[in-house]
């Protein structure tokens, strides 16, 4: 029986912003709905697991490359199936054109807080492993440089400074709208 492709949305952003909480209050909205978290593709990697944390290298690359050619492909599938997919990650433009090579049509969306606002919502996280105090260079330097290349990029970037979470999904889902 034919099924109508569902949709698929791709939550980009720096650590700390909400793109957890967004994505999984966005896929509660639908029927029937997967969440990808890209970085927990990248983790089952059982032995040499590459942490960016502690130094970039190649074998990083290599690593994030897959989660997100892995992640388009199961995205492509579920979507195919007539499943929403949520996938985030923070991601450069670059990586989710490597998402959406294998996944198709997506609605990118990159979050963005102030910079004050990003920082207390990454120290206040508790759903890490790791303390989140050890990325806040990550916040820094990605709180103000990804949504000017998103931006460039041509894909939309909403600023959750002053929203909550349900008020950013109802902000996601107007952007579907228009797309």
């Amino acid at each position: 029986m034919p099924t109508e492709r569902g949709p698929i949305y791709f939550l980009a952003g720096a650590p700390g912003v909400g793109k957890s909480t967004a994505a999984r209050l966005l896929a509660e909205r639908f029927d029937r709905a997967v969440l990808f978290d890209i970085d927990t593709f990248r983790k089952l990697v059982v032995k040499g697991l590459s942490e960016p944390r502690w130094n970039w290298n190649e074998e990083s690359t290599l690593q994030f490359h897959l989660a997100h050619v892995t992640v388009g492909k199961s995205a492509k599938t579920y979507a195919d199936a007539g499943f929403a997919v949520v996938a985030e990650q923070c991601s450069s433009p670059e990586d989710v054109k490597t998402f959406l090579e294998h996944a198709g049509p997506a609605q990118v969306i990159c979050l963005r807080a102030e910079m004050e606002t990003n920082l207390i919502r990454n120290r206040e996280r508790q759903n890490k492993s790791f303390d989140p105090l050890m990325i806040e260079h990550f916040v820094r330097s990605l709180g103000d440089s990804m949504p000017d290349q998103f931006r460039e990029a041509g894909y939309p970037v909403l600023d959750t400074t002053n929203l909550g979470p349900e008020q950013v999904v109802a902000q996601i889902l107007s952007l579907r709208e228009a797309f």
